[in-house]
């Protein structure tokens, strides 16, 4: 009765507004931390859950965070039944609210489990070697306590099979359910069947078994799962969304125009919030005082500012230039656009990306190395029938079985991923996992957003097209220092002028310009339009680029062309990356910016600008429908649908602690000309993953055949067994230390 009561303190309105995701009418979202996730059968059984009960709308896991997200019809299930329902199933929910703690925690009871196995390893050791050395022949004694080691061994060995039990046997049966030949499939025979041929021959007194290959087993199988957390749990958190971009505190505004400072999560729909310069606005919301000039690149991907007028809309996530504007939220913020454009495609995004991780290196080579044991088995079986001595054909089925558990195939990929994720994260670009890293050796196809990730949106290149004077030059730096607009502060910073002339009649229209008289003399800067400048006196392509315009007198001038400024070193990396096909999509207008990109880009790339948010996630599924894997470069909210949606999506920023979009992996700005290095190494790693494999099935293979011809013994699985082990650990740390020096350092 305890047992079905225990989730109950869950229906407490307290603690489950902290677990809960969205509530809404009777539809909710709740989130659970579930530790006991170890396999991509786990993902697949979890996120069915909507086929077997009607009530669930849908289950999402996240592998790597051990998180679920389950949709739920609120009035048919409590929340307390959702998680006795996955309680049954064997994935008990962790009821930690933060997920550091919910991580240490995990860590300490693996940790607990290795020094458990290291105990047992140990000890089963030091009893089996006086076997080793013929003390049963030998010492009369040893011989007639012989049992007493035999059966010591024996209880020590019952940890450790119950351990492989929870991490592995578990999980090969739930993915057979599913028809995954998942690699705990041939883990749990070889477990099964050496604990169990090992107390046959303690039992009957016909040795002292495989125990001390069983325990070395099932320590190197710990280690390999404690060094995969021990990669993935970094100091970048991949799950960020797009609430990390805003501030902690906001400013709210009352009727009595005083001025408090609320908590994010308090701001509501028709608050009143003070915006100030560099500020992200959090909400959907009307402008209602101040000269608004918006950053919209987060969004949308265009580079130029944007002026609004009091009473028009504002997007959550634009960023003010310039003076404190007082606006009015009209939005809830997970109701904002933002919010919406962030959560696009979410429930599916990560579909695709788990089959690829079901269909990773170890799985594909378990759906094959699974049966082929078993044929081996059953020809032995069959060869040594003919003897007409069943004990013999029990040893040698039994020996090939033992002999083949895959503990060094099981460190391979994990070992040799994992030592270069730590390599790369040295250098500046922070993969999730060892998952991510086989999508990255495998993609052909490498698309980059233009805005903040191959140019850097903190500088711009500026250059006046036209003939200015001295004296012009310190007219128009006397008129720009009036302006607070930031295209008029760059300009002004790139003058360099430090005397003015005195303005009369100063004037400045929001989103047009500014105008005023110098020495008797009328000067006016701004836009085209606004200074009456048509297509026959400049370049129409030109007047659609980022441009002021200047005019004296009454006379033409020039204008200040606005560039972006491109990362040091972006023309070497693209051509670099000539082997890969490249393509550029970029929510700009700009034709000039879209020119240079083709002269510096490889000849068979494309280039498409004025590209949304969506045509971008559009245009990744359409190459993804044609058997491409993508790498997508991305910095903003305006990515993320097609960061997600590619087979492995890198958010480039200026530093790990800054926002990134929800991605696959990190790199770091100033990182930006080693992508070719980066995709290199991934390559090498996994022509470095099969070689282990090779020396993995050489070990295997030499086994085989002392097991086929029933010359196999404890003592020669005791060798075999861990040296192949050792070898695999041996050749993945000193590989990977050899291709570092010798590419990176």
């Amino acid at each position: 009765m305890k047992k079905q009561n225990i989730f109950d303190f869950l229906d407490n309105e307290k603690i489950s507004e902290k677990i809960i995701d969205f509530h809404h009418k009777n539809i909710t979202t709740v989130r659970f931390f579930i530790p006991s996730i170890y396999c991509g059968s786990c993902v697949l059984i979890l996120e069915s859950l909507p086929k077997l009960y009607k009530n669930i709308l849908n289950s999402t896991v996240d592998f790597s965070s051990k998180k679920i997200w389950i949709t739920y019809n609120s009035i048919e299930f409590k929340l307390s039944d959702i998680a006795k329902l996955l309680d049954s199933m064997g994935y008990k929910p962790s009821i930690n609210f933060e997920s550091i703690e919910n991580r240490k925690s995990l860590d300490r009871k693996l940790i607990g489990k290795l020094a458990i196995s290291f105990f047992c390893f140990g000890n089963i050791m030091l009893l089996a070697i006086p076997e080793y050395v013929g003390a049963l022949k030998e010492d009369i004694w040893f011989m007639t306590h012989r049992n007493f080691f035999r059966y010591f061994m024996v209880i020590l060995s019952l940890p450790v099979v119950m351990f492989s039990f929870t991490d592995h046997i578990k999980y090969a049966v739930l993915g057979l359910k599913k028809h995954v030949l998942n690699m705990n499939v041939p883990i749990s025979i070889g477990i099964l069947v050496l604990f169990l041929w090992s107390c046959y021959e303690v039992f009957f007194d016909l040795g002292s078994g495989y125990f001390d290959s069983l325990s070395s087993f099932s320590l190197f199988l710990l280690i390999s799962k404690i060094f995969q957390i021990h990669t993935h749990n970094k100091i970048i958190s991949f799950d960020k969304n797009y609430k990390s971009f805003y501030p902690a505190l906001i400013t709210k505004i009352h009727n009595n125009k005083k001025e408090e400072k609320i908590l994010l999560s308090y701001l509501k729909k028709g608050d009143l919030i003070l915006i100030r310069n560099e500020e992200i606005i959090p909400a959907d919301s009307i402008l209602m005082k101040g000269n608004a000039i918006l950053d919209n690149s987060f969004i949308t991907g265009e580079s130029d500012l944007i002026s609004k007028k009091m009473g028009e809309r504002i997007y959550a996530g634009s960023k003010q230039k310039g003076e404190a504007i007082l606006i009015k939220v009209i939005k809830n913020i997970d109701h904002s656009y933002l919010s919406l454009l962030w959560n696009k495609n979410k429930s599916n995004h990560l579909r695709h990306k788990k089959l690829f991780d079901l269909n990773s290196i170890s799985t594909r080579f378990s759906q094959y190395f699974t049966p082929i044991i078993l044929i081996i088995t059953i020809v032995t079986g069959i060869y040594w029938s003919f003897s007409h001595d069943v004990s013999k054909i029990f040893h040698t089925v039994f020996s090939v079985l033992i002999i083949t558990c895959p503990c060094a195939l099981v460190l391979s990929t994990p070992l040799i991923f994992g030592n270069m994720i730590r390599v790369f994260s040295k250098k500046g670009f922070y993969v999730k996992d060892i998952f991510t890293m086989e999508r990255i050796s495998s993609s052909k196809t490498l698309i980059f957003d233009k805005t903040g990730t191959i140019t850097d949106p903190n500088k711009k290149k500026i250059y006046f097209v036209g003939n200015m004077k001295n004296e012009e030059k310190k007219m128009i730096a006397s008129l720009l220092k009036n302006s607070s607009h930031p295209l008029s502060q760059k300009i002004l910073s790139e003058l360099s002028i430090k005397d003015f002339y005195f303005i009369k009649n100063f004037r400045e229209i929001i989103g047009k310009g500014l105008e005023g008289i110098i020495k008797n003399v009328p000067v006016k800067i701004g836009s085209s339009k606004y200074l009456g400048i048509t297509n026959k006196i400049i370049n129409e392509n030109e007047i659609n680029q980022t441009a002021v315009f200047i005019s004296i007198n009454h006379k033409f001038v020039g204008y200040f062309l606005f560039r972006n400024y491109y990362r040091e070193g972006i023309e070497k990396m693209f051509q670099d990356l000539k082997e890969y096909k490249i393509v550029i999509l970029s929510g700009d207008h700009n034709d000039l910016e879209k020119k240079y990109l083709k002269s510096i880009l490889p000849k068979s790339s494309q280039v498409f600008f004025s590209q949304s948010p969506e045509d971008k996630l559009n245009y990744v599924k359409k190459l993804q429908e044609k058997g491409e894997k993508i790498i997508m470069f991305g910095d903003g909210i305006n990515d993320c649908a097609a960061l997600n949606q590619s087979e492995v999506g890198i958010s480039v920023s200026e530093n790990p602690t800054s926002f990134f979009p929800s991605c696959d992996a990190f790199m770091q700005s100033n990182c930006m000309n080693q992508i070719f290095l980066f995709l290199k190494i991934s390559k090498v790693s996994t022509k470095l993953v099969f070689i282990n494999l090779m020396i993995s099935l050489l070990y295997n293979s030499i086994g085989i055949f002392f097991a086929v011809t029933g010359n196999l013994n404890p003592f020669i699985a005791a060798i075999l067994m861990p040296l192949s082990s050792f070898s695999v650990i041996f050749f993945s740390i000193t590989s990977t230390w050899v291709i570092s020096r010798k590419l990176i350092f």
